[in-house]
């Protein structure tokens, strides 16, 4: 199906490190479809920097074009206003047909039209799709020293299903049947702010034994901590997870990277449906990700606000453009 303006694909995995990419040389990395991708059509950028290492700060960015400070977007809790301009926003503007799936840290929903001023559906989640970033995080006892580590391991599947069916999987599969049946007359934006690989560190089969322990590259332990912000070392010494032996962390890190597998398929079956659609050649793709996410590095998980260290700030940004686009080198 040819139009006039190219359809576009961005796809935003929240808190992927970087570093996490197969074609960038990762050992342990389980990233097929983004490595065949960028080998085949796509341009993938090793030093791609966010602006903040937390959601919303960086969501504002980058659907701006604003560094966080010009309108104080600084915490997860200052969203966009209507007054402020955004992609999504301006896109549905230029006629284009804007389907959001996934996650919102982004705009206040309850200002102004709410959604509709961004896009023409933002989908719903079923409500028998499970949800994995519920109260039940499985943390252990408080006094222990995995309460803090978010590290669940292998997710449990009931006997028969292919996956875990979380919300991040309604939303692909809804975002793959809308490209199936899409409309004629306007070219199509399907925003995918996914919640993977975002902690709890959790996965299940295959994705959770996709993951070669032995090839894991060493964290950063190594660190000079003079200059470092107070809250790292803070968060070092009472998160309790300086108890933790070497094989306990690979355990973490591995979950992590197969986390990361997962997304990969899913992006995988996108770029499928968007092929047997013959939608492929006219569609930009960007894959992106808000920040990173310290796996173990500097002993610590997760992410911390204004802690601008590469393990959060680098982040994977992927483009492929519309097929006889060119591209300078």
């Amino acid at each position: 199906m040819k139009t006039k303006q190219p359809h576009i694909i961005l796809f935003n995995p929240d808190q992927w490190r970087g570093d996490v990419l197969g074609h960038l040389g990762h050992p342990a990395a389980n990233t097929q479809h983004l490595d065949r991708l960028v080998d085949e059509d796509a341009v993938s950028f090793n030093h791609a920097f966010c602006q903040n290492p937390v959601c919303t700060p960086s969501r504002c960015s980058f659907m701006t074009g604003w560094y966080p400070h010009v309108r104080g977007h600084r915490t997860m809790y200052h969203m966009l206003k209507p007054d402020e301009p955004m992609l999504l926003q301006k896109l549905k503007e230029a006629g284009y047909y804007v389907w959001w799936g996934g996650k919102n840290d982004l705009i206040d929903p309850n200002a102004g039209g709410g959604y509709a001023d961004y896009c023409d559906v933002k989908h719903a989640v079923p409500d028998t799709t499970r949800r994995m970033f519920g109260s039940d995080l499985r943390r252990g006892e408080p006094d222990g020293d995995a309460f803090y580590s978010f590290y669940v391991g292998n997710i449990e599947k009931n006997e028969g299903e292919a996956y875990y069916p979380d919300s991040d999987w309604a939303h692909v599969h809804a975002a793959i049947d809308l490209i199936r049946v899409a409309p004629n007359d306007r070219p199509l934006c399907i925003y995918l702010p996914l919640l993977y690989p975002h902690p709890p560190y959790a996965v299940e089969e295959p994705w959770y034994s996709s993951i070669d322990r032995s090839t894991l590259p060493p964290r950063i332990t190594d660190i000079i901590w003079e200059g470092k912000p107070s809250m790292l070392i803070g968060l070092r010494d009472n998160l309790k997870l300086n108890r933790w032996t070497e094989q306990r962390w690979n355990e973490l890190r591995a979950t992590y990277y197969a986390m990361c597998a997962r997304v990969d398929e899913q992006f995988g079956l996108l770029v499928q449906a968007l092929k047997d659609a013959g939608m492929y050649d006219d569609t930009a793709i960007f894959f992106f990700s808000d920040h990173g996410d310290f796996t173990g590095d500097y002993g610590l998980v997760e992410k911390t606000q204004n802690t601008f260290e590469d393990c959060l700030t680098r982040v994977p940004f992927i483009v492929k453009p519309p097929a006889g686009t060119l591209v300078n080198p």
